[in-house]
């Protein structure tokens, strides 16, 4: 019967730009949580707020076309009417073999457009010996750019930046420097430029490379394929970071925290700016100009999470006094019982108790307790509040909410609220009090 508290942390990397990871946490997280509670509210001094936005649902009906099945299965030609005019099918393709150099021969640059055919050419330029590897690398070198934008092509181009000796990775980079902005904002093509700019960097062609991108940032960080390229430019330059990075978040925050993408440029931009004092405040500034919507967003909770952790002192006072403003609210929310829980462990005794005589406090309801003990979210609240306070805090809540019966009673009578009395009343608690 016990619950894991575990269960609700979604912090993740904040550099981490694979699409399928985010679908796996929410599909872990909502199996095992009920659906978040929508809580009416309109904030004047928020002008970017609207639910839909964070709504999983509306997310998958905006991507019709499933990445996951691209990837995965070739997608099906439509036949044309003359039977002259159909696609080559390369289905009776002859598999690669590495010793056997004849299985090369025909149009490469197609076989990489086939799923079957971008496997096996990969592993033939990985394994083969250098002449194979020159008698591939020539007869791509024609399709570099088409390849880099295909949904399998890509994976053979990056198999060349991989494997390819310097003065191949040379000749690719030459080619695709002058479409690099082109690539930057393509689903398949930033893939490609990401492993460009890191076979890139610490050369002298680095600098021309950056070039292209540093005037187009303000684009790139809120397109949904350009700010991963931003984010591998962050952790390339992470040592030698200039303002470029700043110059494309600064009258923009409103525009970037409404997706997963912009908040984790945020996210590294607020960490790496302590350089740049007066400009890292003017981003704060905008971030909690916005900060009671973040609280109950889907992702910019992360961004309030992380400020709890490493910002400013007198940023992380301001988060808590709105937390304590709209404790209840956030406490029943699937996001905003998140940061609830974060302030709870990065906080001071100061602020616990605060929160413990909110907890306590019937203001002619029921006691706030029981309310966030006996809900699907708050319950989490509870417990982590109880694990992670002062020990003289939880004696003291201990004694108060164990001396009063029918407290335990309306917890009892609940799913969740039997999770928080069953840790109320554990032996090891009772013997950590002495009791």
């Amino acid at each position: 019967m016990n619950q894991d508290p575990d269960e609700k942390d979604m912090i993740g990397d904040l550099l981490d730009d694979s699409f399928e990871n985010v679908g796996k946490i929410k599909k872990t997280y909502s199996s095992n949580r009920p659906p978040a509670l929508q809580i009416n509210q309109n904030y004047n001094q928020s002008p970017i707020y609207y639910p839909k936005v964070y709504s999983p649902q509306v997310q998958q009906k905006q991507n019709s076309y499933d990445l996951d099945l691209r990837l995965t299965k070739v997608p099906v030609q439509q036949s044309a009417p003359n039977s002259a005019s159909k696609l080559k099918s390369f289905d009776n393709t002859v598999q690669f073999n590495t010793v056997d150099e004849t299985s090369l021969d025909g149009d490469l640059i197609s076989k990489c457009k086939d799923q079957n055919g971008a496997r096996c050419i990969q592993k033939a330029f990985q394994e083969s010996s250098q002449a194979i590897k020159e008698q591939i690398f020539n007869k791509l070198e024609k399709g570099l750019l088409s390849l880099s934008k295909d949904v399998f092509g890509n994976y053979v181009i990056q198999n060349l930046l991989e494997f390819g000796t310097p003065l191949q990775q040379q000749k690719i980079l030459i080619f695709l420097q002058p479409h690099s902005s082109q690539l930057a904002f393509h689903p398949y093509g930033c893939r490609v430029l990401q492993k460009l700019l890191q076979n890139a960097h610490n050369t002298p062609d680095f600098p021309n490379l950056f070039d292209t991108f540093k005037t187009r940032v303000r684009e790139l960080v809120i397109d949904q394929h350009g700010n991963h390229v931003v984010q591998k430019l962050i952790q390339l330059m992470e040592n030698d970071i200039s303002q470029w990075v700043l110059d494309g978040i600064e009258g923009q925050v409103n525009k970037l925290v409404i997706n997963s993408f912009g908040c984790r440029i945020i996210q590294k931009a607020v960490s790496i700016s302590s350089n740049h004092p007066e400009r890292q405040m003017k981003i704060l500034i905008e971030i909690m100009n916005l900060a009671y919507e973040l609280c109950i967003s889907q992702y910019g909770n992360y961004i309030i999470q992380q400020l709890l952790k490493d910002g400013p002192f007198i940023i992380k006072n301001q988060i808590q006094q709105i937390i304590m403003e709209k404790l209840e609210e956030y406490s029943l929310n699937k996001f905003g019982s998140n940061v609830v829980d974060c302030a709870i462990k990065c906080s001071n005794n100061q602020f616990k108790l605060k929160i413990m005589e909110l907890l306590l406090n019937q203001n002619n309801q029921q006691v706030l307790f029981v309310r966030l003990s006996t809900n699907a979210y708050g319950n989490y609240v509870v417990q982590n509040f109880l694990k992670f306070a002062d020990q003289e805090i939880q004696k003291e809540l201990y004694y108060k909410i164990t001396n009063n019966q029918q407290l335990l009673q309306e917890i009892q009578q609940y799913k969740f609220g039997q999770f928080v009395y069953q840790m109320l009343t554990q032996k090891l608690e009772l013997e950590t009090f002495n009791l």
